[in-house]
Protein backbone atom coordinates (compact mmCIF):
# COMPACT_ATOMS: atom_id res chain seq x y z
CA UNK A 1 0.00 0.00 0.00
CA UNK A 2 1.16 3.48 -0.86
CA UNK A 3 -0.06 6.90 0.40
CA UNK A 4 0.96 10.28 -0.03
CA UNK A 5 2.48 12.34 3.36
CA UNK A 6 0.78 15.40 3.52
CA UNK A 7 1.25 18.88 5.56
CA UNK A 8 -0.14 17.16 9.05
CA UNK A 9 2.24 16.67 12.27
CA UNK A 10 1.17 13.17 12.08
CA UNK A 11 1.22 10.37 10.09
CA UNK A 12 -1.60 7.68 9.97
CA UNK A 13 -1.30 4.00 9.48
CA UNK A 14 -3.91 2.58 7.40
CA UNK A 15 -6.33 0.36 9.33
CA UNK A 16 -5.51 -2.63 7.11
CA UNK A 17 -1.52 -2.42 7.65
CA UNK A 18 -2.44 -2.59 11.33
CA UNK A 19 -4.76 -5.01 11.24
CA UNK A 20 -2.35 -6.98 9.30
CA UNK A 21 0.63 -6.33 11.19
CA UNK A 22 -1.51 -7.54 14.78
CA UNK A 23 -1.10 -3.45 15.93
CA UNK A 24 -4.20 -2.63 18.43
CA UNK A 25 -4.91 0.40 20.53
CA UNK A 26 -2.63 1.29 23.29
CA UNK A 27 0.42 -0.80 22.03
CA UNK A 28 3.67 0.53 22.18
CA UNK A 29 5.57 1.38 18.56
CA UNK A 30 9.07 1.93 18.34
CA UNK A 31 10.30 3.84 15.65
CA UNK A 32 13.91 3.70 13.95
CA UNK A 33 15.54 5.65 11.23
CA UNK A 34 18.07 5.96 8.47
CA UNK A 35 18.14 7.20 4.87
CA UNK A 36 15.05 7.33 3.28
CA UNK A 37 13.35 4.33 5.61
CA UNK A 38 11.25 4.36 9.00
CA UNK A 39 11.18 0.82 10.63
CA UNK A 40 8.10 0.44 12.75
CA UNK A 41 8.30 -2.06 15.32
CA UNK A 42 5.06 -3.18 17.78
CA UNK A 43 6.97 -3.63 21.74
CA UNK A 44 5.92 -5.99 24.04
CA UNK A 45 3.59 -4.75 26.53
CA UNK A 46 5.06 -4.65 29.89
CA UNK A 47 3.07 -6.71 32.40
CA UNK A 48 2.14 -4.57 35.05
CA UNK A 49 0.50 -6.29 38.23
CA UNK A 50 -2.35 -5.81 39.63
CA UNK A 51 -2.96 -3.54 42.86
CA UNK A 52 -3.35 -7.19 45.13
CA UNK A 53 0.09 -8.89 43.44
CA UNK A 54 1.74 -5.67 43.71
CA UNK A 55 0.65 -5.49 47.68
CA UNK A 56 1.99 -8.90 48.06
CA UNK A 57 4.95 -8.15 46.26
CA UNK A 58 5.70 -5.69 48.41
CA UNK A 59 4.73 -7.99 51.60
CA UNK A 60 7.46 -10.04 50.56
CA UNK A 61 10.02 -7.61 49.17
CA UNK A 62 9.64 -6.35 53.32
CA UNK A 63 9.90 -10.06 54.95
CA UNK A 64 13.24 -10.52 53.00
CA UNK A 65 14.59 -7.28 53.47
CA UNK A 66 14.14 -8.51 57.62
CA UNK A 67 15.53 -11.87 56.84
CA UNK A 68 12.03 -13.48 57.17
CA UNK A 69 12.27 -16.17 53.88
CA UNK A 70 13.06 -19.67 53.31
CA UNK A 71 15.51 -20.98 51.40
CA UNK A 72 15.32 -22.94 48.21
CA UNK A 73 16.88 -26.21 49.27
CA UNK A 74 14.89 -26.03 52.45
CA UNK A 75 11.73 -25.23 50.85
CA UNK A 76 12.57 -28.59 48.43
CA UNK A 77 13.34 -30.67 51.26
CA UNK A 78 10.08 -29.70 52.83
CA UNK A 79 8.09 -30.51 50.13
CA UNK A 80 9.89 -34.01 49.62
CA UNK A 81 9.39 -35.06 53.18
CA UNK A 82 5.59 -33.90 53.14
CA UNK A 83 5.16 -35.97 49.44
CA UNK A 84 7.18 -39.22 51.57
CA UNK A 85 5.36 -38.58 54.99
CA UNK A 86 2.17 -39.74 53.50
CA UNK A 87 1.11 -41.89 56.63
CA UNK A 88 -0.23 -45.34 56.97
CA UNK A 89 -4.09 -45.25 56.14
CA UNK A 90 -6.37 -46.36 59.01
CA UNK A 91 -8.64 -49.46 59.11
CA UNK A 92 -12.21 -48.27 58.84
CA UNK A 93 -14.55 -49.31 61.79
CA UNK A 94 -17.92 -50.74 60.70
CA UNK A 95 -20.51 -49.59 62.97
CA UNK A 96 -23.81 -51.91 62.38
Amino acid sequence: MTIIVKNKADLVIPRSVRREAGIKAGDQLEFKTSSRRITITALEPAYRPTKAEAAAIRKGEAEIARGEFVTLSDLLHDLDHRRRKGGAKAAQKNSR
